[in-house]
């Protein structure tokens, strides 16, 4: 049956804002300059602003964001970093791309990583730890930094799918978004991402100047100034076109999550009416970390016939991730010596639902009675 219900749809999908795209594109075109001008320095500072307390540069994709944030810290080859063992290879792959060596670390029932785990991935090698906000949750930030600064560990916060995500820290006594609790936040502008543009690109920041300047020089050549390099850098230059598709979306991310959390929280509601959390098992509310639901993710004992059901109704869905990153052929030697038996039961059991900002009530209503349905039966 074709697909009524996709699992999500892209802001860049809805003809009023493509209207605007289009104007933006125009912009691009008829300056003349598109790689690092107007559009780039303007979205730094605007996303910076957005995310307080913070300044960053716009880079080529997600995965470099994650390289250079690591490099930014001189971590690099002969160097160990800490990533949890269920989530996007991409983190792994940012890692290696800086040279280090990813170690993988044990994982709990929310995804996050153990923190009661962690020392067990710990080596004299040990340089930094990648914290992942998977989902559109943070993770727990205020323990996780707490255990960094006790093994002099440098923090990159992987924000690819937290993009506005919030984070009650106790000893600052505010909220914090996602990406400035860390020595450097990684972002990504994938297509599908919360902040999403037309193609690859990425961001990263940090509250310390002197990374802020290493940040600059590293996505370039290393230039200090033009066709001067101090160090070895790389070339990964967010350009002018995706820059202005970003500054187009980003006034709306705010009210885009507040839809996606409407969406979730009806979803939420459903499943705690319907379905035996034996069954089906949501997320649990969070009253210190406000998630911006860049993906709907329940743990499904029998997914294959829930996937089924689902299929045969015309509904969308995916399934992120279905190894976990000590399964997969490439990173089994990370976590060598280790098991990790949370990340591979949660790759067995995760499901994503449909959830988009333009998800309609109908769809929505939908997707529930779909799932519903399917408890009942079982």
């Amino acid at each position: 049956m074709d697909v009524e219900i996709p699992l999500t749809k892209l802001w860049l999908q809805v003809p009023e804002e493509q209207e605007l795209v289009a104007l933006a594109l125009q912009r691009v075109l008829a300056s003349g300059s598109y790689i690092l001008g107007r559009e780039v320095a303007a979205f730094e500072e605007e996303f910076s602003a957005y995310l307080g307390g913070v300044c960053g540069v716009g880079v080529a994709s997600g995965t470099d964001a994650i390289m250079l944030g690591l490099l930014a810290g001189g971590v690099g080859v002969g160097d160990e970093v800490l990533v949890p063992a269920f989530g996007s290879g991409a983190t792994v792959t940012g890692v290696l791309a800086a040279g280090a060596t990813p170690v993988l670390a044990e994982v709990g029932w929310e995804f996050g990583l153990d923190l009661e785990r962690l020392s067990e991935a710990l080596t004299p090698r040990t340089r930094a730890i990648v914290v992942v906000h998977l989902f559109g949750r943070m993770d727990e930030m205020t323990p996780i930094l707490a255990f960094a600064r006790a093994h002099q560990l440098w923090v990159v916060e992987d924000c690819a799918q937290a993009h506005g995500a919030g984070y009650w820290s106790e000893p600052l006594q505010r909220w914090c978004k996602a990406g400035t609790m860390g020595d450097v936040g990684a972002f990504s502008f994938y297509p599908t991402k919360n902040l999403g543009g037309m193609g690859d690109g990425g961001f990263c920041c940090t509250a310390c100047p002197v990374v802020l300047e290493r940040l600059r020089e590293l996505r370039q050549y290393g230039w200090r100034v033009r066709d001067d390099s101090g160090s070895a850098g790389r070339n990964s230059r967010l350009d002018e076109v995706q820059a202005a598709v970003l500054r187009v979306a980003l006034p709306k991310l705010d009210a885009w999550n507040a839809r996606r959390t409407v969406i979730a929280a009806y979803y939420q509601e459903g499943l705690r009416e319907f379905c035996s959390p034996d069954m089906i098992l949501p997320l649990p509310d969070d009253s210190r970390r406000k998630s911006v639901w860049h993906l709907f993710v329940v743990r499904a004992r029998l997914r294959q016939r829930l996937t089924g059901g689902l299929t045969g109704r015309g509904i969308g869905f995916g399934i992120h991730y279905p190894k976990a990153l000590s399964q997969q052929t490439a990173y089994q030697p990370f976590g060598a010596g280790r098991v990790f038996p949370v990340a591979q039961q949660l790759a067995a059991e995760v499901l994503s639902l449909p959830l988009s900002p333009f998800l309609g009530e109908s769809c929505r209503r939908k997707v529930l009675a779909v799932v519903a349905e399917f408890c009942r039966k079982i």
